[in-house]
């Protein structure tokens, strides 16, 4: 779950150029390469599984980002990443192998999904919305049965993406309040003590 969480928020970079002769590969490849050029990228996003909801913000640059929402606060400067956990009530501090980015870095990510997955567009587009769908290409290996992205066509941004999880259950992640081409500090990708409690403890596990 925390793959396809990323991986959504990978998503944010896809201000790209589309036209009739795109086919949704080819979409795919661009948002990639965009999302390694972006000066910066940031959005609102609420994650809607299981009857519950969970909301929270995302700020990308390169490879570096940080996720602050109430279950976890996430630093990457793309080295180090510091992640804290109300539960936990700690921050550990880890160097990520290039694995583990598989799991974590949103670039990293849509890369493999690009790979992994066929992408095809939908003919249930809207006036404003275009309609792509991610099917699996080693279906039996992947807890994914579908992702179906929705992206605007004015802003050429997502707006919302259903999972549709092998066992029939579904997760949606709505995006809004965008700011794009932000030249974001490098500061804002290293762990900042004031984002939590007081005394927290700091735990190299490096």
């Amino acid at each position: 779950m925390k793959k396809i969480i990323f991986f959504i928020i990978a998503l944010l970079s896809m201000s790209v150029q589309m036209n009739a002769e795109n086919s949704a590969d080819a979409f795919l490849n661009s948002t990639v390469n965009c999302y390694k050029s972006s000066k910066g990228i940031s959005a609102n996003y609420i994650i809607t599984a299981a009857g519950t909801q969970s909301n929270g913000t995302i700020a990308m640059k390169g490879e570096k980002f940080r996720m602050i929402s109430d279950d976890v606060k996430c630093w990457f400067n793309g080295k180090i990443q510091w992640s804290y956990s109300p539960m936990s009530g700690e921050v550990n501090i880890t160097e990520p192998t290039p694995e583990e980015l598989q799991m974590i870095n949103p670039y990293s990510i849509i890369s493999g999904f690009r790979h992994g997955f066929n992408a095809r567009m939908l003919k249930s587009a809207t006036a404003s919305n275009h309609e792509i769908e991610l099917l699996p290409k080693n279906a039996k290996q992947s807890d994914l049965a579908s992702v179906r992205l929705t992206i605007n066509k004015k802003t050429l941004l997502p707006n919302k993406i259903v999972f549709l999880l092998k066992d029939k259950t579904t997760m949606m992640i709505t995006l809004n309040n965008y700011k794009t081409n932000q030249n974001l500090p490098n500061s804002t990708f290293e762990f900042n003590s004031g984002m939590v409690p007081k005394g927290t403890p700091v735990v190299d596990i490096r």
